[in-house]
């Protein structure tokens, strides 16, 4: 046999064995690639149906270019006198009037009582309410400038001090509706800042009394629940019939088809974990929301070492152990544990 002719042969088995291959591994690669696709556009769905639920538990109307930037519900308008950009910090940032003052604003108290809390705000500012229409504004006189800086700790040491000015206020006049760090009025055309507060109180009046009776009596918790997914795959591994049938018949296949059933086998997983992480989703969030008085679902995030978040929540609520023995029954479970923080001011929820 002549040398070419021998090439052409070879050539010609290769093709065949090739081709063989070929028509054996198309049903598996149409089952990965729609394998892949599926659990990609379930978590897109399930983020979607997350965020119409988290819409739908709120009060109000739909926010407008006036309504209050953190409002999980009902239009309550910022003062004039506060305009926001947005920064890592959620700095407010005022107008410059660079000869004038303006109030830092910690929160509104569901009291009329003229008090001096002392030197206890940010940076030592003295501390002071501003009674109106039987509401108190916390408040410190400030440049108008927001509260910046490079170093990480003075940072963290501002929103501490903002912190405990709030929580102190809710110790000595009950109820109060907390704003975020650095909110700042300023003076506004010929009124100042104290008018420019007290003008904004007497327009929002219902929905500021609205808003206190939403949270009187309620902390924000908040609640992380966490997954280990090797637990979970070798689970499905021992229970899955469609799991131990691809392994049945990769043991079997020749190396190069063995490989196509191993991303086969790796799909399957994939996409049995997501259906049993949707099931688990959709019962603790239930048995959560049965003990909550209102819950916003938050955007999950990446976690240290092998567990993954499976849910990020701020709940409202007024039991805090009955929302405890949920979160531990929700611990018990295998494979899952749960990070439970608060009770905090419910700054998620005015």
């Amino acid at each position: 046999m002549k040398e070419s002719d021998l090439r052409d042969a070879i050539a010609e088995m290769v093709r065949a064995e090739i081709k063989a291959i070929g028509d054996e591994l198309t049903p598996v690669i149409s089952e990965v690639v729609r394998a892949e696709l599926i659990p990609a556009l379930r978590a897109v769905i399930r983020e979607a149906i997350l965020r119409e639920l988290n819409t739908s538990a709120s009060y109000g109307e739909a926010e407008s270019d006036d309504i209050h930037e953190g409002s999980s519900g009902g239009a309550l308008h910022e003062p004039d006198g506060i305009k926001k950009e947005t920064s890592a910090k959620d700095a407010a940032v005022v107008s410059a009037h660079s000869n004038e003052m303006g109030l830092y604003l910690y929160c509104l108290a569901d009291a009329s009582v003229s008090a001096n809390l002392g030197s206890i705000g940010i940076d030592g500012c003295e501390v002071y309410t501003i009674p109106h229409e039987g509401i108190s504004a916390v408040v410190h006189s400030c440049p108008l400038e927001p509260y910046r800086s490079d170093d990480e700790e003075t940072v963290k040491s501002w929103v501490k001090s903002h912190q405990q000015v709030v929580d102190l206020a809710a110790e000595r006049f009950g109820t109060v509706m907390p704003f975020g760090f650095d909110t700042i009025i300023a003076p506004k055309e010929s009124r100042n800042a104290e008018e420019v507060l007290k003008k904004w109180i007497s327009d929002d009046l219902d929905e500021i009394r609205r808003k206190m009776e939403r949270i009187r009596g309620r902390k924000e918790y908040g609640v992380q629940i966490f997954y280990d997914p090797a637990v979970f795959s070798k689970r499905i591994e021992n229970e899955s019939e469609d799991v131990r049938r691809i392994k049945e018949e990769m043991s079997s296949k020749p190396p190069g088809v063995a490989y196509m059933y191993r991303q086969k086998l790796e799909t399957a997983v994939r996409r049995k974990m997501d259906e049993l992480m949707g099931a688990y989703f959709k019962d603790f969030y239930e048995r959560i929301r049965s003990k909550a008085d209102d819950i916003k679902v938050e955007k999950v995030r990446k976690s240290d070492g092998d567990m993954v978040m499976m849910m990020n929540l701020s709940v409202l609520a007024s039991e805090e152990r009955a929302l405890g023995q949920v979160l531990d029954s929700i611990a018990a479970e295998p494979g899952i544990s749960v990070c439970f923080t608060g009770p905090w001011q419910p700054y998620s929820f005015v």
